[in-house]
């Protein structure tokens, strides 16, 4: 059986140490204020710096996969004689599929003993990125990258990422959200609950909205318990404030009597259109999450 590397983007926010630890190999995004330096590969920018930023009301936009590098990237996995599985955040949030998609075929068309699968996630943070952890698990049991391919995209549809945001400015004007659902969570100071998921075709759309930021968690969890969840394939995720996170997964062992194995900052990439105090909750759901509340 061939070899062949985990791949995705820096979007499904999979942890930097995992990644490292189980060789997936992250491809940058970027991010940018208006000074117009380009962050994301080569020039970092700390998170506490990123969100002060904001804070101070500055503007930053982001962009995705550069095609050029993202052929390097692959490129340098072909040369090993490997394949590639790569797992992108959705293609309804950013262009990063298409570039992944577009590069692999003409890299295969080049070498026609290569073989590159890029799989539309569908989802973003570690909604995606537990689908790399389950990959990974799969791969260590020695299943072709094929099968795993496959059981990804069986799966797909039964992993979610709900979440709450501080202000719903970001994402209305990242064009993450719509206008109108921006401005009813600001008039009436609600604190909707956001999600994504294959029938969102990957977007973000409403959940459910409750008055405050405590109801919003509690909420959040009693969908995750219904939804009958494959705990190994769960995590929080936080922008800024990792004891909020922690106070979360603390809240579900106290709940249910289990532990959340992941707790992950957000990347500034995604954390441009969340903006500062995100929190969210990815799983792997064996129950369909009702959405008609």
């Amino acid at each position: 059986m061939k070899e062949f590397t985990l791949m995705t983007d820096v979007n499904t926010d999979v942890e930097p140490e995992y990644a490292a630890k189980e060789g997936i190999v992250i491809m940058p995004q970027y991010y940018y204020f208006e000074d117009g330096i380009i962050y994301g590969d080569e020039i970092k920018l700390e998170p506490d710096e990123f969100y002060k930023r904001l804070a101070n009301g500055e503007v930053a936009k982001s962009s995705g996969c550069n095609p050029g590098k993202v052929r390097e990237m692959f490129e340098a996995e072909l040369d090993k004689g490997k394949d590639i599985l790569a797992i992108i955040c959705t293609s309804g949030l950013s262009g990063s599929y298409n570039t992944c998609h577009s590069v692999a075929d003409e890299l295969m068309e080049e070498r026609p003993d290569a073989k590159i699968i890029v799989i539309d996630s569908l989802n973003e943070s570690e909604g995606a990125g537990l689908m790399l952890h389950l990959a990974r698990d799969m791969q260590l049991e020695g299943k072709a990258m094929d099968e795993i391919a496959e059981e990804v995209l069986r799966l797909r549809s039964s992993f979610y990422a709900m979440f709450i945001v501080d202000d719903l400015k970001y994402l209305v004007r990242g064009g993450r959200l719509s206008p109108l659902s921006g401005t009813v969570g600001t008039i009436l100071d609600i604190k909707p609950i956001l999600y994504i998921n294959i029938e969102t075709e990957g977007k973000i759309v409403p959940f459910k909205k409750v008055r405050t930021r405590r109801k919003a968690i509690d909420e959040i969890i009693k969908v995750f318990k219904e939804s009958d969840p494959d705990y190994r394939y769960s995590c929080v995720v936080y922008t800024g404030d990792r004891n909020e996170a922690v106070m979360m997964q603390n809240k579900v062992k106290e709940c249910l009597g289990v532990e959340i194995p992941i707790v992950a900052e957000i990347n500034n990439t995604i954390g441009a259109h969340t903006g500062p105090n995100a929190l969210g909750f990815g799983w792997l759901a064996k129950n369909p999450v009702q959405t008609d509340k």
